[in-house]
């Protein structure tokens, strides 16, 4: 474990070097514990992140690693993610089991007004700041419990959250090859049993850069669903060969679809509001936060209320609708501007910057963040392992719901969450409470 004394440049340095020496022994040393001896392993999570994953993209680009999991495990028709279907916010929901409102991660880019401080998925020293992180993830609770937890790229793994971090965690650098994440996890399973971990997270960000560049229905995305698979079916090989792949429970998941966007589809937001009368203004393309000067709210509302703004909608937080969850935070702005799917909100300087959309207004892209209930939203959910049962496709669930499935597996108590203890007994064989 990467120790907290060190400053943060001396953090990224040890982090790459155990990185490489984990690498380099996972490559060069005999397989032996677990391929030995599986019946020693103890019950065990492999959770898979395939950022952007949509859910139809199984039946559309057929990946085969992928599809034999779904077809021999669990799958749900679709994973409903949390509002908004924004990355930082679901993937801590799944870690979780809270709704954004009750974790605090309330999108990728967050105003605090009583820190008055801001956060954002691109700055490492917030990313790595505990306080931003609420609730109690999966790896701090199997920490907790004497367990084990292991996370190779994975939204709040870098932070120290009650006073508690992952056994093994590294600084997110998209520049690590898949290749290497899949040695990096076997070779956490290669160590013996008081060291080994129960709980492993793995993250691939290919299918929503794909997405986000050429669209969902490009060839990019195809190609990027088959990188991904070569990588899940990299790992499955590797538990194979170690003689563990139907001892340990593998949970493949998404944090949100992708939609098909327009390039030229833009709303220009603060042609109806003064940003002068907002202390602080987020922009995001799909959301947008605004909040108001002391006294200001109404009025700035109501201006954009009397502009009737085509293909978006602003709300009074109060007024969100409460299938959200979205309304019982400091961090959720007093004024929340939602797109229309396909649409993205500019401020007039970014929409100017942007060549007023004449460059790239040929060129379809692709969006998240929109309604989480949207066709084009919809995430994916697939397990397989002895935990799980089998051969069977269940009716989409809520995100929040896979955290008590994995505290079930692992015999955990579990943290205060939102989850329905009835999925677990959906997708589980004998869904045991500790």
């Amino acid at each position: 474990m990467i120790k907290s004394d060190l400053g943060r440049d001396g953090r990224r340095l040890a982090s790459s070097l155990l990185l490489a020496l984990v690498i380099v022994l996972g490559t060069v040393l005999p397989v032996t514990t677990a391929t030995d001896r599986p019946e020693a392993l103890k019950p065990t999570v492999i959770l898979i992140s395939l950022d952007g994953f949509r859910f139809d993209y199984l039946s559309r680009f057929k990946p085969p690693t992928l599809t034999a999991m779904a077809r021999s495990g669990v799958r749900a028709r679709w994973l409903i993610p949390s509002f908004p279907a924004l990355t930082f916010p679901n993937h801590y929901t799944i870690a979780t089991g809270l709704y954004p409102q009750a974790h605090g991660i309330v999108g990728n880019e967050i105003y605090d007004p009583i820190l008055d401080a801001r956060f954002s998925s691109h700055d490492s020293k917030a990313v790595q700041d505990g306080r931003w992180w609420g609730g109690q993830p999966i790896w701090v609770t199997a920490e907790k419990e004497g367990q084990h937890a292991a996370c190779f790229f994975f939204p709040g793994c870098e932070a120290e959250i009650s006073h508690t971090r992952a056994a093994d965690w590294f600084p997110y650098d998209e520049r690590v090859p898949n290749e290497k994440r899949v040695a990096t996890v076997l070779s956490w399973l290669d160590r013996p049993p008081a060291t080994r971990p129960t709980f492993v997270a793995l993250y691939f960000g290919d299918v929503d850069e794909a997405g986000h560049d050429s669209s969902p229905e490009s060839d990019a995305v195809a190609e990027a669903v088959a990188r991904v698979d070569r990588a899940v079916g990299q790992l499955v090989e590797g538990l194979k060969q170690r003689g563990i792949y139907d001892s340990v429970n593998l949970i493949v998941v998404s944090d949100h679809g992708m939609a098909t966007i327009r390039a030229q589809d833009v709303i220009v937001l603060d042609d109806s509001f003064d940003p002068k009368d907002a202390k602080q203004v987020l922009w995001g393309a799909q959301l947008t936060q605004i909040f108001p000067r002391e006294g200001q709210t109404r009025a700035v509302y109501e201006k954009l209320s009397r502009d009737r703004l085509k293909h978006a909608r602003c709300y009074l937080k109060t007024d969100l609708p409460a299938r959200f969850h979205y309304q019982n935070s400091e961090r959720i702005a007093p004024i929340v501007c939602l797109a229309d799917e396909g649409w993205r909100i500019f401020s007039r300087k970014q929409y100017e910057s942007a060549g007023s959309g004449g460059k790239i207004a040929t060129r379809l892209i692709g969006g998240h963040g929109y309604d989480n209930q949207l066709r084009s939203m919809r995430a994916t959910f697939i397990a397989h392992g002895p935990a799980f049962k089998t051969g069977i496709v269940v009716a989409p669930f809520a995100n929040v719901n896979i955290y008590g499935v994995i505290t079930r597996i692992l015999q955990l108590n579990p943290a205060p969450n939102d989850g329905d203890p009835a999925v677990a007994r959906r997708l589980l064989r004998q869904p045991a409470a500790k």
